[in-house]
């Protein structure tokens, strides 16, 4: 009774808040549109809600209001769409149109009914692949595939004309989703190709790098500013979930794993006593099947070291059913929640598997057959007759094999607190408003093409983001759960590794060049006949690449070379400045102050010596070069020919590079006989020779012959 009462209460509160922002909306918007002003002030929006904003809202909307494009980085359910939600109703009071976009068609549908509920339905559309819902709306919501389709005839034209007629501001939301290997490009190139005038609000879950985002979108676009927020408005607690208990994943401070989960030893934990409602509405007591005397096989006095083969094992025997799990959400009071399964056929067997399993109350159960049959009556095709058995005892299943209409009625009972579970694929994570108590993570890796991949940071952290329910929960649960090949050591590893930062999967197709040399649409009235006709101005190739040009990833490029650059000019000016500081001078003085009087008298006396050295060096090199001269100017004397004896040679070796070498003309081959030849190339290298015995060694001759 308790749990209905506050289930009620909170129904209610939430709906006199819908009330409230719905009437201050349309008061503000007729106050601004009786008296002709377009300037609206943060103090108004920020009056529309009967709730404080927090900080990183109100930086938000002041910069909005500003006239910049926003990129705001916060957490999951941090309340982003307040900030695209205070923008809508500035730009419908100024009688301008905004463009909100998402990723999926769930959650467009689901802001399509929000957004509706606020502005009325005459103020907002849908445009996605499956409707196309009141297209000339002040507020648009659509799929961002649909926008950069609509750009793609608009590149080069000012909002005023074309598809953008008279929009002041596009929506981004989840713009992380540029990370996607699969679709990232679309956000790349809606960013690129927005008119300049047009104010961009991008909304990001956390990120490393918003600051590189946000820096692209103001080269390439205009000013920019960037709003961060780390603090959720619902602290995380993080679980672990075995066969026999519920734990802590982290320690008391949060900065390591808890030392009870190390797979490494067996831990003295007990089977539970846990009570669970069943169909027939009866308390049973779930037991362990080989429990013999209320002891668990595990329920041991002490710890037994184990080797890898039997941890390996004792991991396998650690995983729990869904059964057992939910058991221990239900036992900690921790419904409801969303419980993620990374494929829709899990999904579905999941609610099959414990359909059996009471979780709503008798008045609860009642009121969802009621909505049930209101639904069925309007949408008769639309209902998932195999999934009603499930929904009757508070299980449902939400993934893109259900059809829309089935997915926002199961969206709009588990908002109402009739659905106590829901099974849901990875998609749900992407900013649909159905907020949980509790986040379940079934494993650690999903399944894909090449086999199994292992989630991410930012994945995982979007998926446990969706725990805890503002202004009704003091905490959120994040609970992940042992698998075969996942532990908590694993879970501990991701979650400790840290947020990746946004990366560009900008990619050049076939279709997107073809539609930017395309052109746009330029529409001319005949004179002669009055007949209106449409045809492409068409661009350059050298339009085309600029604009592919400008894409996340080069920027990222060209700041990393610049960073580069910059670094290597500081080292070489503190190399340049050490340089000039490191003089023989500051050499003895150094040596002077750090060396004992001995030591110092010593090397004074071996730099002395070495400068005697150098100098014989020198006046040896001296007579080198005299004596190399005169046997020169001898063999120059024997020469009959009258060409000039010194000359360069040019040659290419094996690599095709090009050298250059001097030489001494002795002489053309006829002009010798192989005797002569003989001796005189002996004679130079006799020289040669004795020259490199008057030299330092490290000096290195070589010698060459060629006959012409």
């Amino acid at each position: 009774v308790a749990a209905e009462d506050s289930r009620q209460e909170t129904a209610e509160r939430r709906q006199r808040s819908e009330q409230y922002k719905s009437q201050q909306v349309a008061k503000l918007v007729a106050e601004v549109r009786e008296f002709g002003d377009d300037i609206i002030d943060y103090n108004e929006l920020a009056g529309i809600y009967d709730f404080p904003i927090d900080k990183f809202q109100r930086l938000a909307i002041q910069a909005f209001l500003r006239g910049s494009s926003v990129v705001v980085s916060a957490p999951t359910s941090s309340g982003k769409t307040l900030i695209a939600e205070a923008a809508a109703v500035a730009t419908v009071a100024r009688g301008r149109r905004l463009f909100y976009t998402t990723p999926l068609k769930a959650l467009s549908n689901q802001k399509f009914r929000e957004f509706r509920s606020t502005f009325g339905d005459h103020n907002v559309g849908l445009l996605t692949g499956d409707s196309a819902i009141n297209k000339d709306a002040q507020i648009l919501i659509m799929t961002t595939e649909i926008l950069r389709n609509m750009l793609y005839q608009s590149v080069g034209m000012s909002a005023s004309d074309g598809r953008l007629f008279e929009v002041d501001v596009i929506v981004l939301d989840e713009v992380h989703y540029l990370s996607d290997i699969s679709r990232g490009t679309v956000w790349e190139e809606t960013v690129i190709y927005c008119p300049k005038e047009v104010q961009l609000i991008c909304l990001s879950a956390t990120v490393a790098n918003p600051d590189e985002l946000a820096g692209w979108i103001g080269q390439i676009h205009g000013k920019t500013e960037l709003v961060t927020s780390s603090k959720r408005p619902v602290p995380l607690t993080w679980h672990f979930s075995k066969k026999f208990a519920l734990l802590p994943l982290l320690d008391g401070k949060g900065k390591k794993m808890n030392r009870k989960l190390r797979m490494s030893h067996v831990q003295n934990i007990s089977s539970p006593k846990s009570e669970f409602y069943y169909v027939k509405g009866k308390r049973k007591v779930r037991t362990n099947k080989n429990e013999q005397g209320n002891r668990s096989p595990l329920d041991i006095s002490k710890q037994v070291q184990l080797s890898k083969h039997e941890v390996t094992n004792m991991r396998r025997s650690q995983v729990p059913l869904i059964r057992e799990t939910l058991s221990q959400l239900w036992e900690n009071d921790m419904l409801p929640a969303i419980w993620f399964i990374f494929s829709r056929r899990g999904c579905d067997a999941a609610v099959e598997y414990i359909e059996d399993c009471r979780l709503l109350h008798d008045c609860e159960a009642s009121e969802v057959e009621l909505e049930l049959r209101r639904f069925r009556m309007q949408y008769p095709d639309a209902v998932r007759e195999n999934a009603v058995k499930g929904l009757l005892r508070g299980v449902a299943a939400h993934h893109a094999g259900c059809l829309p209409l089935w997915k926002s009625f199961i969206e709009e009972l588990f908002q109402r607190g009739l659905v106590k579970v829901v099974f849901a694929t990875e998609t749900l994570a992407a900013g649909i408003n159905m907020p949980a108590r509790t986040a379940v993570i079934s494993s650690l890796s999903k399944r894909i093409d090449a086999g199994r991949q292992l989630l991410t940071p930012n994945n995982l952290f979007q998926m446990a983001g969706r725990a805890g329910r503002r202004g009704i929960d003091t905490v959120g649960h994040s609970v992940l759960v042992q698998t075969t090949n996942e532990g908590p050591e694993e879970c501990c590893d991701v979650i400790f590794a840290g947020l990746e930062p946004l990366v560009s999967q900008f990619t050049a197709s076939y279709g997107m060049v073809l539609n930017l040399l395309a052109g746009s649409k330029v529409t001319h009235k005949q004179k002669e006949s009055g007949d209106v006709k449409a045809k492409r101005s068409g661009r350059t190739l050298e339009e085309a690449r600029k604009l592919v040009e400008q894409s996340f990833g080069n920027y990222v490029g060209s700041n990393v070379m610049v960073a580069a650059k910059e670094e290597l000019e500081r080292i070489q000016k503190d190399i340049q400045h050490l340089s000039s500081e490191i003089t023989d001078e500051f050499i003895d003085r150094k040596c002077r102050k750090e060396l004992s009087e001995e030591d110092y008298a010593e090397i004074s006396l071996l730099q002395n010596k070495l400068k005697e050295e150098k100098k014989i060096r020198n006046e040896l090199k001296k007579r080198m070069e005299l004596e190399r001269m005169a046997a020169w100017k001898t063999q120059l004397e024997e020469f009959e020919s009258g060409h000039l004896p010194f000359m360069c040679l040019q040659y290419k070796d094996k690599d095709s590079v090009h050298h250059t070498i001097p030489a001494v003309f002795i002489g053309s081959l006829s002009s010798f006989d192989d005797q002569k030849i003989a001796s005189m190339v002996w004679k130079m290298i006799l020289l040669v020779q004795a020259s490199r015995k008057l030299i330092a060694r490290d000096n290195i001759f070589a010698h060459h012959t060629m006959l012409l």
